[in-house]
């Protein structure tokens, strides 16, 4: 692929969770009928979205680090990281600025910013995730690069299965999410030192 058109999808595939985002709250208010405050909470306190959209943004990141020269990814790291954190500004942002836009004379608008719980970890994990991409390693033998890109596809796609596995047991929030989340992060990083 050119290497403008690899940029482009890159750069749209950061999109996808302000869009996955935008597209849910419409469909919430218009569809379901819910009052603007439940809509709110049932978009930001969805789990799919948010397994979604870091799927969307490792996706990202793994096809412009795979579709790149081996001389380049250093540089595209960094700017895949700068992108993370910028995407997680824009999703806490967005988030707040509704927070605020819905709330009423009974309710706190940081109450219920808190509340909606998941563009916060978004946020956080794309700080984490942007911190963890530019740990230096590296791999020394081809046999080596095909084991550890076929076992970082296995735990990027095993995320979602991961989640509604714990979520099916009855464990707590907490640790289904988190599993997912270890596994779209390691996964990623693993992905990109290949």
């Amino acid at each position: 692929m050119k290497t403008d058109t690899v940029e482009d999808i890159s750069f749209l595939l950061y999109f996808m969770p302000v869009v996955m985002y935008i597209i849910s709250t419409i469909l919430h208010v218009t569809v379901s009928g819910l009052t603007f405050q439940e809509s709110f909470l049932s978009v930001t306190r969805n789990p799919v979205w948010l397994v979604l959209s870091l799927l969307a943004v490792s996706a990202s990141l793994i096809f412009h680090i795979r579709s790149s020269n081996e001389g380049e990814r250093t540089g595209l790291i960094s700017i895949h990281a700068k992108r993370m954190r910028i995407i997680g500004i824009i999703i806490v942002l967005l988030s707040l600025g509704e927070a605020i836009a819905v709330s009423d004379a009974q309710t706190n608008p940081i109450g219920l910013f808190i509340t909606a719980r998941l563009p916060i970890l978004f946020t956080a994990i794309m700080f984490l995730q942007s911190a963890f991409i530019q740990i230096p390693f590296t791999v020394k033998t081809e046999n080596n690069k095909f084991i550890i890109s076929v076992f970082s596809s296995v735990l990027i796609l095993a995320s979602p299965i991961v989640y509604y596995l714990t979520n099916m047991i009855g464990l707590p929030f907490v640790v289904n999410l988190g599993a997912s989340l270890a596994l779209i992060i390691f996964g990623s990083l693993l992905f990109t030192r290949d």
